[in-house]
């Protein structure tokens, strides 16, 4: 039996909404919201640009679903998807503050645009914290939109000022 396949409703402000576990079979789903997350924080991509990255999310996807190191929750309203949260979970060497060393990165958190407002961002995201607690992660990080970012922090997620980034020349 295929567990992660298993269906919950919550009523948000507008109705009831079916909350699932995301399964191999959306794949297709997730790669396409992703590019559809990116062309709505205004990135623009050329048809190629968006195939070729869709193609590259849907086999990000395909391996890391199957193995664990991303999990995911979706909102439908019905047959339509009205939002969607991811968690990839890795792990580093143990520190004092996070002996476990278990490490969270949240990404696809999107809530298409007509369903915005109603609490389904709120109660993803309350979903897949609690799914990096049950697994011992002792830090969660992200990078927010501006859209994003107030709901973060009434989680009371933090800004960090140390972080730097690498990024290899193409």
């Amino acid at each position: 039996m295929d567990t992660t396949r298993e269906n919950f409703k919550m009523d948000s402000q507008e109705g009831a909404l079916t909350y699932r576990k995301a399964a191999i079979g959306d794949i297709d789903l997730l790669a396409a919201t992703r590019v559809e997350f990116y062309i709505g924080i205004h990135i623009e991509l050329s048809d190629d640009e968006k195939e070729k990255f869709c193609e590259h999310n849907r086999a990000y996807f395909v391996e890391s679903l199957a193995d664990g190191s991303f999990f995911a929750y979706l909102a439908f309203d019905g047959d339509r998807l009205a939002a969607t949260s991811g968690i990839n979970f890795y792990s580093t060497p143990p520190t004092h503050k996070n002996p476990t060393g278990m490490m969270a990165y949240i990404s696809n958190m999107y809530t298409k645009p007509d369903y915005r407002g109603r609490g389904i961002e709120t109660r993803l995201l309350t979903m897949i914290i609690e799914e990096a607690r049950r697994r011992g992660c002792g830090k969660i990080t992200l990078s927010a939109t501006d859209m994003g970012r107030p709901i973060y922090k009434k989680f009371g997620f933090t800004d960090a000022d140390r972080d730097m980034n690498y990024h290899f020349s193409e």
